[in-house]
């Protein structure tokens, strides 16, 4: 079988469309990641292994019997050493995670990729092959003025229960994830360090533990592959996994494009898609210089779109309150915990947010106007009522309650307010909560204990987005 000769233009073209068209999800290795370290530019993982080796007494430099550190495989074949050496394993995932969380906080993280990346708007949802979460908080800088916007998505074969999430169904305009494929550093074996850990993350993956809406959009999308220094034998086993139909078939519907010199010099694995996956493309390119370039085609064809980054949101200011989010939650600062609880349930049926955090507020005619301003913008007002709200004759809270009721008379024909009770006790809500505006009663109060959303009430808010998307489109 011949190959048809390979056109760089034609590449850059296929592949800059489809990010365009929303349908290209960036998986980011390694190899993306490097510190400035006494003057020169080095692998984060590199250090990361060096570091751990020296901890227990060993060196890089005179590793025992012929090993090495191979690059993109570092940290594996530092274990690997340990390992021989008489370590258990198991005791080495707190170790390593002291030691990137330290290396990180000490080093200059060179994070121009990951900045450039992050400025390309089309990409929504992007998947990590690293535990750190340097590309979490980039994206949190570069798209939301540093606030804490984007959204982790773990995965690890025993994660708690309290730590598995997923995507929402229905995902907001600015809505922006992370999918930690091995997992994120932790102090518990909940993240890949080794080369077992990975494979037993790819076969459980594939057993259908992952989570579902996530990994839908892993497989439906065209897969840009940054720097990920995968062995041959996963690259193969990823490459299959992603897709729905066989590499070959002629039903398949979507492309992989591989960047990144270190991970592409197994010709073996480049034969591999010349002879099987004939929709995937490489280029022969270091990984960092690959996203530079892409992110400079992609402002020539997009200027309006490349728009520096938003300045830093005020204290106390969520990044969605300087648009017009669709949902305002106004609530007292002694019910914080609620509201961030109710906010994260809005976020998960595909609210898009716009509310303060009341803690960080202070006084001042400034916060006034921003307020009143937000109240006067959102599409949806919810009041979280409770005892707290009872007891309190002032309070931000009720500025906002007072805008929200002097707004609510000019809206006609559809709902704007929804008095949602966050106390325990339902029974007899009308009656018990006296201190709210008159306009407050016209409408049923719904139930959200301790912020966690009734089912009526969800049902009935994921109705009214709906209603309102279909309104914006036409």
């Amino acid at each position: 079988m011949t190959s048809a000769p390979f056109d760089p233009e034609e590449f850059w073209e296929d592949l800059l469309a489809f990010i365009e068209d929303g349908r290209v999800l960036p998986v980011v290795g390694p190899e993306l990641l490097t510190v400035e370290s006494g003057g020169t530019q080095t692998f984060l993982y590199r250090v990361v292994a060096e570091r751990l080796l020296n901890k227990y007494g060993m060196s890089a430099a005179s590793l025992p019997d012929g090993a090495v550190l191979r690059d993109s495989h570092e940290l594996n074949d530092a274990v690997c050493v340990l390992a021989a050496a008489g370590r258990r394993i198991r005791d080495l995932y707190r170790p390593i995670n002291d030691i990137l969380q330290k290396l990180i906080a000490e080093e200059q993280a060179v994070l121009t990729p990951l900045r450039e990346l992050a400025s390309i708007r089309h990409f929504d949802l992007f998947a990590s092959t690293t535990p750190d979460h340097l590309l979490v908080q980039t994206l949190d800088a570069v798209r939301f003025g540093g606030m804490r916007q984007t959204d982790e998505i773990e995965y690890a074969p025993k994660l708690p229960t309290d730590r598995r999430r997923d995507m929402p169904e229905m995902p907001s305009s600015k809505y922006t994830a992370v999918f930690y494929l091995f997992g994120k550093a932790d102090v518990s074996p909940f993240y890949a360090i080794h080369d077992e850990d990975v494979l037993e993350f790819a076969y459980t993956m594939q057993a259908g533990n992952a989570p579902e809406h996530m990994f839908s959009e892993l497989r439906s999308r065209n897969l840009l592959f940054l720097g990920c220094g995968f062995s041959d034998w996963l690259s193969r086993f990823f490459l299959r996994l992603s897709n729905s139909e066989r590499l070959f078939s002629d039903q398949r519907t979507k492309k992989e494009f591989f960047a990144g010199d270190r991970g592409m010099a197994d010709v073996n694995f480049t034969v591999f898609l010349e002879r099987f996956s004939q929709d995937s493309r490489s280029y022969d390119m270091d990984a960092r210089a690959f996203v530079a370039e892409l992110h400079r085609r992609w402002v020539m064809r997009n200027p309006d779109e490349a728009a520096p980054a938003p300045a830093a949101a005020q204290p106390g200011e969520s990044a969605a309150t300087s648009s017009s989010g669709t949902i305002f939650v106004s609530y007292s600062s002694e019910d914080l915990g609620a509201a961030k609880q109710l906010v994260a349930e809005l976020e998960e049926i595909g609210g898009d947010v716009a509310w303060f955090d009341k803690s960080a507020l202070k006084p001042g005619d400034r916060w006034d106007e921003r307020l009143k301003s937000a109240v006067q913008r959102c599409s949806l007002f919810l009041p979280l009522l409770s005892g707290n709200t009872e007891r309190r004759t002032e309070g931000y809270f009720r500025l906002e309650w007072s805008e929200a009721a002097d707004r609510a008379r000019k809206i006609q024909g559809r709902k704007f307010i929804f008095p949602t009770v966050i106390d325990p006790d339902y029974a007899g809500a009308m009656q018990a909560y006296g201190l709210v505006p008159e306009a407050f009663k016209a409408f049923q109060f719904a139930h959200a204990p301790a912020g966690r959303l009734s089912d009526a009430l969800k049902s009935e808010l994921r109705d009214q987005l709906r209603s309102l998307r279909r309104g914006k489109a036409q």
